[in-house]
């Protein structure tokens, strides 16, 4: 979880104070089709739910916190408050709250993170958009992001990792529908495709974290296996055998062979697993 007051602390040093001085900045009204939105908003998924419940605020009780733009040619860049900015344009409202800070792009893009690194309902992967940005526009290490968000430095690495999963298995974790722990399980095998076929795999079947952890682990150690081994064996692929029995078992399968004789071993955890593995081989 993020420690906002280490978030707002940490950050304001390299705004240069700016978060703070937007609180003691007067506020004007401003036309919402003037404003242009954030192209670095760390935001990706905007639900629709949470803006018409935002609009019914709006409506009863009005805007009570405006948002933050700084002046751009032909009107004006919006900087933090993109929900109640979308919200008063579905409104259809004329005017809105607005602070007008002049702010470097730089200073734009760190207080839109902070905005949105203090809020809870974040997904991982905007989060790990989040810090990735601020490593490679702020030039900060991983230890020193962990430091303003109150994570420790492997905390900030594993949310970056995810970012090195295939984009439609990213696609999944921001929308909830896998896990974050199925996510990680998911980085042992490095194969988008693979990726992509276990993400699938978890929609269909419900696998859990454990089981996906053995079948990427698997097709991992069998890939290296084979690089290792050369040639293949026989005419075929031992280990890309392996994997796609493993894939489609969805347990750990070794297979030994020599002079023409061999076995294959299908490895199983407890009864439901068995019975799992019984229905499907007996299929027919």
């Amino acid at each position: 979880m993020l420690d906002r007051g280490k978030l707002g602390r940490g950050l304001d040093s390299l705004l240069g104070n700016i978060v703070e001085a937007e609180a003691s900045s007067g506020t004007l009204q401003i036309d919402p089709g003037s404003v242009q939105p954030n192209p670095h908003q760390p935001r990706r998924d905007f639900a629709p739910e949470a803006i018409s419940s935002l609009m019914e605020s709006i409506r009863e009780h009005g805007i009570l916190q405006p948002i933050l733009v700084r002046p751009v040619k032909d009107g004006y860049q919006l900087v933090a408050g993109e929900r109640r900015w979308r919200a008063a344009r579905e409104l259809g409202l004329s005017s809105i709250p607005a602070i007008v800070k002049e702010t470097t792009p730089k200073q734009s893009l760190g207080i839109a993170l902070v905005e949105n690194l203090q809020r809870e309902d974040l997904n991982p992967i905007e989060k790990a958009r989040a810090f990735w940005e601020l490593i490679e526009v702020f030039g900060l290490t991983q230890e020193t992001v962990g430091k303003y968000v109150g994570m420790d430095r492997s905390s900030v690495a594993n949310f970056l990792r995810l970012l090195e999963l295939a984009i439609e298995v990213q696609e999944h974790v921001s929308r909830g529908t896998i896990s974050s722990g199925h996510a990680r399980a998911l980085l042992a095998a490095r194969d988008e495709a693979v990726q992509k076929k276990l993400c699938q795999r978890i929609l269909d079947e419900g696998l859990t974290v454990r089981q996906v952890e053995v079948l990427a682990s698997s097709v991992k150690r069998n890939t290296q296996r084979s690089r290792q081994n050369g040639k293949n064996n026989n005419h075929y692929n031992t280990r890309e055998l392996e994997d796609k029995l493993s894939l489609a078992l969805g347990t750990k399968v070794q297979i030994h062979h020599s002079g023409g004789k061999g076995k294959i071993v299908i490895h199983f955890n407890g009864n439901p697993q068995f019975e799992d593995l019984r229905a499907k081989l007996c299929r027919g």
